[in-house]
């Protein structure tokens, strides 16, 4: 069998998009946060745009999680790869 690598440069593969927003709700829901923080989330995510580490840094700043912060880097699916589970 030969080896397949998909790229989804465009949403049309998997919609990143949704799928960042569950993580964000997930992410929300196991830090304790308010539902605003979905919002600022994905806000500060721009689609992907700013580098992992440059994003958990603002986050940990915003709800100032110091050094837990870290476990959120490693808890956001390499570039937003489909969640677990996506909404029907």
């Amino acid at each position: 069998m030969q080896p397949l690598a998909l790229f989804d440069l465009d949403n049309t593969l998997i919609n990143l998009d949704e799928a960042f927003q569950v993580w964000a709700g997930e992410f929300a829901d196991e830090h304790g946060l308010e539902r605003e923080a979905v919002g600022w989330l994905i806000a500060l995510d721009r689609a992907g745009y700013p580098h992992r580490e440059v994003f958990f840094t603002k986050a940990r700043e915003h709800f100032a999680f110091g050094r837990a912060g870290r476990r959120a880097v490693e808890s956001l699916p390499p570039a937003h790869t489909a969640p677990r589970s996506l909404p029907a």
